[in-house]
């Protein structure tokens, strides 16, 4: 327990050191203390997954979620660094967060039937209308603020109603398993980081005080589904 706790609490730190450097500009070395704060949360939620067993299915479909975002995180660094290939690196980017979404849904599914197949006819239905409700929310909020998404509005769309949806779900799912709140809790800081993430790359909001509002919610919503697996499971 320990151990995990000390490696969620490395990566808080190193976090905060990355946003240092990044908000100068995007390096190398900012690169690496990304992935070393991103190794943390995942070796955080490892050792967590440990002391449960690794044939726990919900903690593996988690962890594996949670590399698919430090592949993704990584992807999306590798835009800013790498301008010309803007919009590459931000769709895979995209995609793998998509994918750790998919990762995540499956793990609370799991969670889900343990409370009774029957809730399946409430819970993924509610949280669907409602993603869809909020993306379109968010569309018409964007179109306000003067963001511009370009030729990669689409998967902006698709990608919101994911994330949306997962929130939703995981506050659905939390209603019948209380420890799940650590997750949902979890899902709503991934939500409000992408949301600022938003406002970076389509806003152009550049100040430096937004590269930290960014990184420091995703990293901490990363925790918290350690913390989940070590807590919550």
């Amino acid at each position: 327990m320990i151990g995990s706790i000390i490696f969620a609490v490395l990566c808080m730190v190193i976090t905060v050191v990355f946003c240092w450097l990044r908000s100068s500009k995007a390096t190398f070395y900012s690169l690496t203390l990304k992935i070393l704060a991103s190794l943390c949360f995942i070796f955080s939620a490892i050792i967590a997954l440990s002391m449960l067993g690794f044939d726990n299915i919900v903690g593996i479909m988690i962890l594996v979620g949670m590399i698919c975002g430090l592949a993704g995180d990584i992807l999306l660094d590798l835009k800013v660094m790498y301008p010309a290939k803007n919009d590459v690196y931000f769709l895979t980017g995209t995609m793998s967060f998509a994918i750790g979404h998919v990762f995540y849904f499956v793990a609370l599914l799991l969670l889900n039937l343990n409370s009774g197949a029957i809730t399946l006819a409430w819970t993924i239905p509610v949280s669907l209308v409602l993603a869809v409700g909020l993306a379109l929310v968010i569309q018409l909020v964007s179109k306000k603020m003067g963001m511009d998404f370009g030729k990669v509005k689409w998967a902006v769309i698709g990608y919101s109603i994911i994330l949306a949806f997962m929130f939703f779900y995981a506050v659905c799912v939390a209603i019948l398993q209380p420890m799940v709140w650590i997750f949902a809790a979890g899902m709503l800081v991934f939500l409000a980081s992408d949301l600022i993430l938003s406002m970076q790359y389509f806003g152009g909001k550049t100040q430096k005080s937004f590269i930290y509002y960014n990184h420091i919610l995703y990293y901490l919503a990363q925790v918290m589904f350690a913390l989940f697996i070590l807590f919550g499971l």
